[in-house]
């Protein structure tokens, strides 16, 4: 059964990261990290949100020790350009889409079913979205990103209704909703929770040594956390509008990085 709390309710993981180490005992974790609004922070622009000189170094180091996985909405080129670090493992597009050291790779089989859906809907939004102010059409190789943080207050219901009616129209895809941002991906039973299990399944990540760790910050992170509960350890990073399965919490990016600070230390 899942275990619900409001965010703002959980113990703060940094404030409390020697019960952590205790959880994890002998184990060492194995480490799953959102990109967007937990390593760096929420901008106006995605292309401004770059991976901060030490959270690069930190990760690098932690790399070394344990396995790092970034688990994110992004394209996961993007993604591996926005990080450049060759020894942790890529899931991009919420896991449609990994690759990672020893030439991991896998992409979803929905790939030639769901392409052209995306390929006409991101045609028609930016043909019904280009008056409004602010709105930004992001395509993805695995979904389209709607931003409307931007927008003026008074175009985002009638933005929504437009993304809404497109989704729709596709019956191989779905809508997914973020901190100011619409997504359309595709109608399947995948998410981030299970590129998390398909990561834990597919690599020697024995869990008699390893413990799983998440740490996200937005609404499709949930997935993520709901995957390892009972067998691992979800942090939300802030908050959002409902009830989390996180176990501790993060004020910002800011305790991220003195939390993963002391990981580094921890398991060196």
């Amino acid at each position: 059964m899942e275990n619900k709390r409001a965010p703002e309710d959980l113990p703060n993981a940094l404030e409390n990261i020697q019960d952590i180490f205790e959880i994890l005992g002998k184990k060492k974790p194995s480490l799953f990290l959102d990109y967007d609004g937990t390593l760096t922070p929420i901008v106006s622009n995605p292309d401004d949100a770059l991976l901060s000189e030490e959270n690069k170094e930190i990760i690098i180091h932690l790399s070394q020790n344990i396995p790092v996985s970034i688990v994110s909405g992004r394209d996961r080129k993007d993604l591996k350009s926005k990080v450049m670090i060759d020894s942790v493992y890529y899931a991009g597009s919420h896991g449609f889409d990994i690759t990672g050291p020893d030439d991991l790779e896998m992409q979803h089989e929905s790939e030639h079913e769901v392409i052209p859906s995306l390929d006409k809907a991101e045609k028609n939004l930016k043909e019904k979205l280009r008056d409004i102010s602010g709105a930004k059409v992001e395509r993805k190789k695995y979904a389209i990103a709607v931003h409307y943080r931007n927008v003026d207050q008074k175009d985002i219901p009638t933005l929504k209704d437009i993304v809404f009616e497109e989704v729709e129209k596709h019956e191989s895809l779905k809508k997914g909703l973020g901190k100011k941002i619409i997504e359309l991906k595709p109608n399947l039973d995948w998410h981030k929770g299970r590129a998390l299990d398909w990561l834990l399944e597919n690599l020697d990540w024995n869990p008699k040594q390893f413990y799983p760790v998440f740490i996200g910050d937005d609404i499709t992170d949930e997935d993520g956390f709901e995957a390892i509960q009972g067998k691992g350890l979800g942090i939300i990073v802030g908050t959002h509008d409902e009830m989390t399965t996180a176990s501790y919490r993060l004020k910002d990016t800011q305790e991220v990085t003195g939390f993963l600070r002391k990981l580094n230390e921890h398991f060196k």
